[in-house]
């Protein structure tokens, strides 16, 4: 879903909602023009133990969270304090598609590593078109691009049985952890600006910091969490 939904629901385009799964993630990518040396896999576990099996370098996190009206709130308050502590290389796109914040986190996980993942394609001809544009032209971008539409449907149609509708009304949200510039960043197009939560040398561990946080701040919620890394990985 997102944080900021602000047109009337007939008017406004929907992406049918993403399973959190890395299989889904991975036909995405694949089908925009990433390489085969980039992968997502699940973290399964917050261990140290669990941690040190993520394959590395580990270049951003996708996670999961369940969409409570508190932590709205307590994200909307940390991304208007970040407003004067934001890197000017943060590559930041708003969400205006509806249900498309899945593949929003894996645009922004992308596109804060550009210059150190294999990008080709259909996704490095769009990162082109949308150079120096504002979030809000970048998301207007989007909107008309059939290439991205295209590559998002590859994912939204594997290894989900069951999907929903593309207007459905969806209680979880996804958003992207990495670090620009010595600092991790929070960052969801459904947020006018990314949340800067710091120093930060290790992407997994200080992202896995942040999602702990936000886990216990709901953890009397009794509902899920995932989180994903994307990381080189060796190539078959």
């Amino acid at each position: 879903m997102s944080a900021s939904e602000g047109k009337n629901k007939k008017d406004k385009i929907y992406w049918v909602p993403l399973e959190s799964s890395p299989q889904v993630m991975n036909k995405i990518i694949e089908h925009m023009g990433v390489g085969a040396s980039v992968k997502f896999d699940d973290v399964y576990d917050f261990d140290e133990e669990i941690l040190s099996m993520v394959a590395q370098p580990v270049h951003a996190l996708v996670f999961l969270f369940p969409e409570v009206e508190e932590t709205n709130k307590v994200r909307e308050v940390e991304a208007q304090s970040s407003k004067d502590k934001v890197s000017p290389n943060i590559w930041h796109m708003r969400q205006t598609i509806g249900n498309a914040c899945g593949t929003m986190a894996i645009f922004h996980a992308l596109g804060n590593n550009q210059k150190t993942l294999p990008i080709g394609g259909n996704i490095a001809a769009f990162f082109d078109k949308v150079n120096g544009l504002s979030p809000e032209d970048k998301a207007k971008v989007l909107e008309q691009s059939k290439e991205m539409e295209e590559a998002h449907r590859s994912g939204a149609s594997e290894d989900q049985s069951a999907a929903p509708e593309a207007d459905a009304d969806v209680d979880y949200h996804y958003v992207a952890l990495t670090i620009v510039d010595g600092d991790l960043y929070e960052i969801d197009g459904g947020l006018s600006v990314p949340i800067n939560h710091g120093p930060a040398t290790d992407v997994l561990r200080d992202g896995v910091r942040v999602a702990k946080r936000r886990i216990a701040a709901m953890e009397d919620k009794n509902i899920g969490f995932s989180l994903i890394a994307l990381s080189s990985v060796a190539e078959d």
